[in-house]
């Protein structure tokens, strides 16, 4: 569902509400739902300012086909500037030293 908020669905309890009212638009939140495929293409693009419920038939071939592209060890992997380091000494809330 296109996620939008109108003017008219501000609640009467909301603190500040005839200052609110009074400065804000008719459509405060346009929505802008929409479906990304895997490669970040849009399958269904952003959809503003109106109530509508997306669907899109999705081809799980090209969710497999993206996660070829993705390289978590490759040329993202930077030892000059990330490491990763497993300490398992068991945590204590306290330690005193002598």
């Amino acid at each position: 569902m296109s996620g939008q908020l109108r003017r008219g669905e501000i609640p009467f309890s909301t603190p500040h509400y005839d200052v609110l009212i009074e400065n804000c638009p008719e459509v405060m939140a346009s929505g802008g739902s929409c479906i990304a495929g895997p490669d970040g293409e849009w399958i269904v693009e952003p959809s503003e300012e109106k109530d509508c419920l997306l669907t899109a038939e999705l081809d799980l071939a090209r969710v497999y086909e993206a996660r070829q592209n993705f390289d978590p060890s490759g040329h993202y992997s930077r030892p000059d500037v990330t490491q990763l380091r497993v300490d398992r000494k068991r945590r204590v809330i306290a330690e005193f030293d002598e």
